[in-house]
């Protein structure tokens, strides 16, 4: 089996069968190899062998792309439409299977969202928040949610600041938990999927990969300190700026990219009361143009006036 800690303190961890290393590739986060899996942890199992039995009985009551989750008392069923089952246990782990039979690219995206929905669950009943969202840090040590749906601007946004300097905790899937004086960002951080035509500043509308540790090397953190949320929205035709957002359209612009959150009943109280924190941080819409895609130092530029002087302190 392939080992694997999620969480830096070793809380949560994933245990992947040798042969579904391939399919488990495009989630698994990178983050160190060597990080150990304390005894206790809540671990999720990725094994062959699913059968053919149906899926759970009437509407799920979480879909995500072709995953359902069917919560019952104390535990959550998965079922994919290509032959991925699975239960979380919500205060033990997780066991994922996967169908020998099924083809690669299906295997590929139900493992990368069964493992998804398993660790968002888990994560619930620990008190933490996994959110759909990057985290750019900038040169004093702040960092900065960034929100919104695919497409929004998020990976090419943080890839230009790290261009100008920044660092960054993750492109894609953040965990926030309280900590002491206010809240806590951990990333599980992936290859950035970017245009080709990002680094000569004009979009060419075809996607490359980008090995971030490698582009970047000794810019990534693995948590650091929240400070507050940018919105990002490509309008290419327009200036990059930035307009404050109040508390209560942050938290509705949250919530939407954590579709998990009120799945769990028992989870979902504390993880509200948690974003609604989050949420009463300092926070911006991001209009990313043209000028700022080809320009990384105006991108950093226009964030760091907008943002000076808030967010030294966490509610």
């Amino acid at each position: 089996m392939i080992h694997r800690s999620l969480l830096r303190d070793g809380s949560l961890g994933i245990r992947i069968a040798p042969h579904l290393a391939d399919a488990a590739a495009r989630w698994l986060p990178l983050v160190p190899a060597d990080g150990d899996v304390r005894p206790g942890a809540r671990v999720i199992r990725l094994t062959g062998g699913a059968g053919e039995e149906a899926p759970m009985e009437g509407e799920p009551t979480l879909r995500l792309g072709t995953v359902g989750a069917w919560m019952q008392d104390g535990s959550a069923g998965l079922a994919g439409s290509a032959g991925l089952r699975g239960t979380v246990r919500l205060n033990g782990g997780a066991h994922l299977q996967v169908a020998d039979a099924a083809p690669f690219a299906a295997s590929e995206w139900e493992v990368f969202t069964g493992c998804t929905l398993a660790g968002a669950l888990l994560l619930g009943r620990m008190g933490r928040a996994l959110v759909h969202a990057a985290v750019p840090v900038d040169a004093d040590g702040r960092a900065w949610l960034l929100v919104g749906d695919t497409h929004a601007g998020k990976t090419t946004t943080c890839a230009n600041l790290l261009q100008a300097g920044w660092r960054y905790v993750s492109d894609d899937h953040v965990i926030l938990r309280a900590a002491q004086g206010g809240i806590e960002a951990e990333g599980w951080p992936r290859p950035f999927h970017l245009d080709e035509g990002w680094e000569g500043g004009a979009p060419l509308h075809r996607r490359g990969t980008t090995d971030p540790h490698a582009r970047w090397p000794g810019q990534w953190l693995q948590a650091a300190p929240l400070a507050g949320l940018l919105f990002p929205r490509v309008q290419a035709d327009r200036p990059t700026a930035l307009e404050r957002v109040s508390g209560a359209d942050a938290l509705a612009l949250l919530l939407r990219q954590s579709p998990w959150l009120l799945a769990d009943r028992g989870a979902a109280p504390a993880l509200l009361a948690l974003l609604q924190r989050a949420a009463s941080l300092p926070a911006w819409s991001l209009r990313l143009g043209l000028d700022s895609y080809a320009d990384p130092a105006l991108l950093s530029a226009r964030i760091t006036a907008a943002t000076s002087g808030t967010g030294e302190k966490n509610p």
